[in-house]
């Protein structure tokens, strides 16, 4: 429990992941302000078990202090439109981020206390996190912890952060100063053989495999489906988040794409899968979901994090 604490901030931030954002180069819109959004889908869908807010938490990004970007939000359908980005913000309901590590697991909790301007064309939450750097990870069998060297490439110690977003007001509603009680997130894990993707999609054990150069299309943003193929021999070793499952390629253009999560976001019984594109000087976001069927992978929307120098 504790007291809620706001913060009213007029003056403009220094995000502090890295430099002023050269125009990217390459794939995809120019953007105006250093950060573009771009909403692919607004597919109507049942309503999931649960509405959440996903974005990226870097340790130092406002000024040298913690901050989480919004990049989608779930209701009834995925969206990444500035103003449906900033409303669970702006409203409170989206109270505190669990942040996941390079393995999956909860590196520490993020409490939000309010939004702040960082140059970016959306404001970022504003708050105290509490725990350790998405890219340190525990040794097997023992405390101590490390880190990892692809985690640091692919994501500059920043993290993936999911907040489930408060249902209703008034009598019935969390009171204010009540934290929500953090969530142990089941997650899923990807792996990359025989150029293919394989991945749980459904929970069934039996993980589906999808070509991995389909995950791009003819000038390399995130393709709008993938469909599953037979697995045959392919076998791997899933893991929560990997590095390079496309490789770099055209060094003025292509940077390679990573996986950066792989787990149920939305309560359907059906993984998601978080992907990072990079390029040579931006990067997006872009969410993958089985809607219909596990063998079919659509795209949900496109988006930018935090840029990097």
């Amino acid at each position: 429990m504790r007291s809620p604490w706001l913060i009213a901030i007029s003056m403009s931030l220094a995000w502090g992941c890295g430099g002023k954002v050269a125009d990217p180069v390459g794939p995809g819109k120019k953007p105006s302000t250093g950060i573009t959004t771009a909403t692919k889908h607004h597919r109507p869908a049942r309503r999931p078990a649960r509405e959440i807010l996903l974005g990226e938490m870097c340790p130092k990004a406002a000024a040298g202090r913690a901050a989480v970007v919004p990049v989608f939000v779930r209701r009834v359908g995925w969206n990444s439109e500035n103003a449906e980005l900033a409303r669970p913000l702006q409203r409170h309901s989206a109270r505190q981020f669990e942040v996941l590590g390079w393995d999956g697991a909860r590196a520490g909790l993020f409490n939000v206390a309010g939004v702040a301007s960082v140059g970016l064309d959306r404001d970022v939450a504003v708050g105290a996190y509490a725990g350790s750097s998405p890219c340190n990870l525990r040794r097997p069998n023992s405390n101590d912890r490390q880190v990892n060297a692809d985690c640091v490439a692919a994501q500059d110690r920043c993290g993936v952060a999911i907040a489930i977003l408060e249902k209703g007001s008034g009598f019935g509603a969390r009171p204010f100063e009540e934290d929500p009680d953090p969530r142990d997130w089941k997650v899923g894990g990807a792996c990359v053989a025989h150029g293919k993707l394989l991945v749980d999609i459904d929970g069934d054990k039996h993980p589906e495999a999808f070509p991995i150069n389909q995950f791009v299309d003819a000038v390399r943003h995130p393709a709008e489906e993938v469909t599953a193929v037979p697995r045959g021999g392919a076998t791997c070793s899933l893991q929560f988040a990997v590095r390079n499952v496309i490789p770099p390629g055209d060094p003025r253009h292509w940077r390679g794409m990573d996986v950066l999560g792989v787990l149920d976001l939305d309560g359907d019984g059906r993984n998601e899968l978080i992907l990072s594109y990079h390029y040579q000087t931006r990067r997006t976001w872009a969410v993958y979901s089985a809607t219909e069927t596990a063998v079919r992978l659509e795209l949900m929307g496109e988006s930018m994090p935090f840029p990097r120098p």
